[in-house]
């Protein structure tokens, strides 16, 4: 079944799903703790912010891959 998908468009889907995964499930409360801050962010913000901007970067390149569309054929090519 994998075979019919090309590998970056199957990564892609799985690192969009491991950010939702991370975001949306008690796996968030692992970093529930206040104590070390990074940049000024307590670690429970940080880890937040950090997943989403991953999660937007990589909608960001699934856009700019175009993927799931298909080519429009002009009328000029029937």
């Amino acid at each position: 079944m994998l075979s019919r998908y090309p590998r970056k468009k199957v990564l892609l889907y799985s690192l969009i799903i491991l950010v939702f995964v991370v975001l949306e499930t008690p796996l968030i409360m692992l970093a529930n703790t206040s104590d070390p801050f990074v940049f000024g962010l307590p670690f429970f913000l940080f880890w937040n912010l950090l997943w989403w901007f991953i999660g937007t970067a990589l909608f960001l390149i699934a856009y700019l891959t175009d993927w799931g569309s298909k080519p429009i054929k002009s009328e000029s090519s029937k």
